[in-house]
């Protein structure tokens, strides 16, 4: 059996087996202890009853036979009839009997006595075993709470031969995995920010080689149609090249935890209202209509140039899937606990088996329309908000619009 290559349990077994030994000796010296009491206290009641019968000239001789002789069955029935008549019976009360009365106080203090200290003795053991038990597990549980909040050197003490260590030995193997996991991620992710940032480094120098080009042949007014439609063409395809290397660069540092954001208490209506001056003119360009309302008290702990990035994607994506006509609405809530910015609009909505899956990066939608998007402007705004302790979510109903919210517990973002 397992439990038996425990070293505690064999202390314990050992302990109580030494307990129980003990109890069945003192048992035999209570049996013997008792026997020779009611020896005594026999030969004492019998000594009198001889006594008294010869004090009233019973012959000693049939005395002495009365105890010494044999008995049989019909002696001990005429006896039974002779004292039962005089009350003397076996159901008389032990009260009326002052030699047994006498003996079964004696010997039941004895014996509880002996049931006390014995009772005492296996809990002393048994709760000495649980409250060594209980020390172990919450200074584990101490420990690795503070693994948790970041002493990933910490380890828990298994050194003794014993269940509970050789459990703790399975715990600290586990959290030397999961250390070596962190550093392997760690490192994969600072490589992944530094190959993506090299990479845009390199491309910077190309990317602005072209878009000068592209300029300077937008200037030289050629009056073909043709190369005039290429060049407005590559124009918009060198920007989009040029803000997913910056998107894919700051997802990056985000993932890699390289971003520390600058929080300051900022009033939200006028950061919305920031937000929004992006938008206004492409906003009339396609008749579409921006509103905002934000109590100017309403108040929140954030950086500005990130959280902008998150909300500017948000809005961007608003204005993709809606059509001319239709409205946008950012308006701003707080209770005791939290903060929220709400961005509704009433546009094409989402597709019910893709509201589970639009944060994920580079997903796109079967059923989407939008060939420029790559899919990263969600996957970048709710990184920006956990960032910052907040979480983003979607609420959306095809044909009727969505309501993304962003939520920020106020402590998280203290």
């Amino acid at each position: 059996m397992q439990i038996l290559n425990d070293k505690n349990v064999k202390i314990h077994a050992i302990i109580i087996v030494s307990i129980l030994l003990v109890l069945i000796f003192i048992n035999q010296i209570t049996v013997m202890l008792m026997v020779n009491g009611y020896k005594e206290t026999m030969f004492a009641h019998d000594n009198a009853v001889a006594g008294y019968l010869s004090r009233n000239g019973i012959d000693n001789h049939q005395i002495i036979l009365a105890f010494t002789s044999q008995k049989t069955d019909k002696d001990a029935e005429a006896g039974s009839v002779l004292l039962a008549a005089s009350g003397y019976k076996q159901s008389i009360k032990n009260s009326l009997l002052p030699e047994t009365e006498k003996l079964h106080q004696k010997y039941s203090l004895t014996v509880l006595v002996f049931s006390v200290l014995f009772s005492l003795v296996l809990l002393t053991v048994f709760f000495s075993f649980e409250l060594k038990c209980d020390k172990k597990l919450k200074n584990a549980g101490e420990k690795i709470r503070r693994f948790m909040d970041g002493n990933t050197a910490i380890r828990l003490e298994d050194s003794k031969e014993d269940n509970l260590s050789r459990f703790f030995a399975d715990v600290n193997t586990m959290a030397t995995s999961l250390n070596s996991h962190i550093e392997k991620e760690k490192h994969s992710r600072e490589f992944l920010v530094d190959t993506i940032s090299d990479i845009s480094h390199q491309l910077k120098t190309p990317l602005t080689a072209l878009q000068m080009y592209n300029e300077i042949i937008m200037d030289e007014k050629t009056g073909n149609e043709v190369v005039e439609n290429f060049t407005f063409k590559s124009k918009r395809e060198l920007s989009r090249m040029e803000n997913l290397i910056q998107n894919l660069l700051k997802l990056a540092k985000l993932d890699a935890g390289a971003i520390e954001p600058e929080k300051k208490l900022h009033r939200l209506n006028d950061f919305l209202e920031k937000c929004l001056g992006a938008f206004i003119t492409r906003a009339e360009m396609e008749g579409k209509s921006i509103n905002l309302q934000c109590d100017n008290s309403t108040s929140l702990c954030f950086d500005e140039v990130w959280l902008g990035e998150a909300v500017c994607n948000i809005i961007k994506n608003a204005l993709d899937h809606t059509d001319a006509g239709d409205q946008i609405e950012i308006t701003c809530a707080e209770t005791v606990i939290s903060t929220e910015i709400i961005v509704r609009d009433n546009g094409t909505g989402i597709y019910q088996e893709d509201i589970h899956y639009i944060f994920k990066r580079f997903y796109r939608s079967r059923y989407s329309k939008d060939r420029q998007g790559v899919g990263i402007g969600l996957a970048l705004a709710k990184a920006i908000v956990e960032q910052h302790g907040g979480t983003i979510t979607v609420q959306s109903e095809l044909g009727r619009g969505s309501a993304f919210h962003f939520i920020f517990p106020k402590l998280s973002t203290l």
